[in-house]
């Protein structure tokens, strides 16, 4: 049976995010979450296939390349960073629980081809402040 319109509205309405880069709300297959594994520093940022971002506590990074996102986490409080990418209708988050001390992780994702989307570091997810850059998941042709 179909749900009722209201239904609909309801789960729609539950699509607006509150902390946006990590409370994006969608199916199994959009959204995941995975925590970084150690990892030297990633390439440098350079707007075209590699962006970085950063925010109090936390640093991200994405390369288009292989689809990976780094995440240091820079300020010892504690606190976990995340560094989040978001499309259209797809998200993944890399998160850092390993401190300040620990330096990069980095978490290899698949995302779509040829999609703009969002690159966000946060610290503290879900209630900590973050900070967005436009990126692009394909380097240039």
């Amino acid at each position: 049976m179909r749900g009722k319109p209201s239904t609909r509205l309801a789960g729609a309405l539950v699509m607006v995010p509150t902390t946006v880069a990590l409370v994006l709300v969608g199916t199994a297959s959009a959204a995941s979450a995975a925590t970084g594994t150690p990892s030297g520093a990633p390439p440098a940022a350079n707007g075209v296939d590699v962006w970085c971002v950063s925010t109090t506590g936390a640093k991200a990074c994405f390369a288009a390349y292989g689809d990976r996102v780094w995440v240091k986490d820079t300020k010892a409080n504690g606190a976990p960073a995340a560094g989040a990418i978001q499309g259209p209708d797809w998200s993944r988050q890399c998160i850092n629980s390993s401190g300040a001390d620990a330096g990069w992780v980095m978490c290899n994702f698949d995302v779509p081809e040829y999609d703009e989307g969002l690159l966000w570091a946060v610290n503290n997810p879900f209630i900590g402040n973050e900070s967005s850059t436009e990126i692009y998941t394909s380097g240039p042709i």
